[in-house]
């Protein structure tokens, strides 16, 4: 399956921001927060809408024969997030929480800036796929703001660790599988501003780019931590 990317400034691409923006209004404006009697059962409806919404692409994918080991497994960044959330706010899983604070938001909203959809090019998928990113931005944050979720201290640092570990176990299974999930054993097939260069040289602009981008969201939420 070759990778459907949407053109910047394309209307596929400002419709995407149009999705999140409304997902925003809809968590941060009409959606229940902490002390809400609603709360608890809310949380669990979510992961389940998270985890449904990703299981819609796999039977799409799986039914129109495009599914594979190589492009359609949840392990980019995005995916593993996904199914953090469905732990987290269905059954509780509060240790995977920090890390989603940061994996959520910076993975995702690359898929914003420079989209590419491993599936082909249908408003169903279109739409899934936003949703899904969507979910990954803004719930982790959602949940700091309106739910009350607190940041350990440190999480910055054991999250740049955790994040270098998963990228080498990542290098390993693509090896095995013939993949690219998070595109750390060939260059992402889009044109970002943040990935240049050839393997490994680009890893190193990655490499700081990640802890960059990890340090300012944290300056950005320190309020939330505990």
């Amino acid at each position: 399956m070759t990778l459907t990317t949407i053109e910047v400034g394309s209307f596929f691409w400002y419709f995407g921001f149009g999705i999140l923006a409304t997902m925003a209004l809809l968590f941060f404006v009409a959606a229940p927060r902490a002390g809400d009697q609603s709360w608890s059962k809310w949380k669990k409806i979510l992961g389940i809408m998270i985890f449904l919404n990703q299981a819609f692409y796999w039977f799409m994918a799986i039914s129109e024969g495009i599914f594979t080991l190589e492009e359609s497994l949840p392990l980019h960044m995005c995916g593993i997030s996904q199914l953090l959330l469905f732990a987290y706010l269905t059954f509780d899983v509060r240790k995977v929480f920090p890390i989603l604070v940061f994996w959520g938001p910076l993975g995702g909203i690359q898929a914003f800036l420079t989209p590419g959809m491993e599936s082909t090019f249908t408003w169903a998928y279109i739409i899934q796929f936003y949703m899904a990113h969507s979910f990954v931005v803004l719930v982790p944050i959602y949940l700091m703001v309106r739910g009350g979720e607190k940041l350990p201290t440190g999480t910055f640092w054991r999250t740049v660790i955790i994040t270098n570990i998963a990228g080498f176990v990542m290098m390993v299974i693509n090896s095995i599988l013939g993949s690219n999930y998070w595109y750390v054993n060939q260059p992402p097939p889009v044109n970002h501003p943040l990935v240049q260069g050839e393997w490994p040289y680009y890893l190193i602009g990655m490499e700081a780019a990640v802890v960059t981008l990890f340090f300012l969201f944290s300056l950005a939420f320190r309020k939330y931590k505990a």
